[in-house]
């Protein structure tokens, strides 16, 4: 045998014994499917407001607005639910305010002296920025002075008129 003849036969046993090594072990060279157990701890969240019985809740981690309100016996009457993100998830530590906001000429309005910022997010088009230049620009002494804050226009106004109160009346 020539020692181009070898070469070949070396090669040959070579690919050989490397492709029984990796038919051998290669039930051992793949990782194995790892079982993710999550152990979700449960959320500890307050809710206050236009609810039965407010107060602090443990609930599941997961849970949305509509299940803590649920939890805490349900909104009353004069809860105003179309203000409130039912569908939204609960952090742990998470506030809930289920605002109670009747009928304009009733006197379940907002008192945009005395309300926090996360009640006055509750209002028809105020969000976070515009709850905080309402809460800069105190005190009002009358509806129309909310016209001062910047943001709200003539539309806006009329818009939340019917919604707050200015110390009570």
């Amino acid at each position: 045998m020539g020692p181009r003849a070898e070469r070949a036969t070396f090669l040959l046993a070579l690919a050989a014994c490397a492709a029984l090594a990796l038919g051998a072990g290669w039930g051992r060279w793949r990782p194995a499917p790892l079982a993710v157990v999550a152990d979700a701890p449960d959320i500890v969240v307050q809710v206050g407001g236009a609810v039965d019985r407010p107060g602090r809740y443990r609930l599941p981690w997961g849970s949305r607005v509509e299940d803590l309100i649920a939890a805490a016996g349900g909104p009353t009457p004069a809860a105003a639910l179309e203000l409130v993100e039912g569908a939204a998830r609960l952090s742990d530590g998470a506030t809930l305010v289920v605002p109670a906001l009747g009928d304009p000429a009733g006197d379940a309005r907002v008192d945009v002296n005395a309300a926090s910022v996360r009640l006055l997010e509750t209002l028809p088009g105020v969000g976070p920025v515009m709850a905080a230049r309402i809460v800069a620009g105190r005190p009002f002494h009358t509806v129309d002075d909310l016209g001062r804050v910047a943001g709200i226009g003539p539309v806006r106004l009329e818009a939340l008129r019917g919604w707050v109160s200015v110390d009570g009346r």
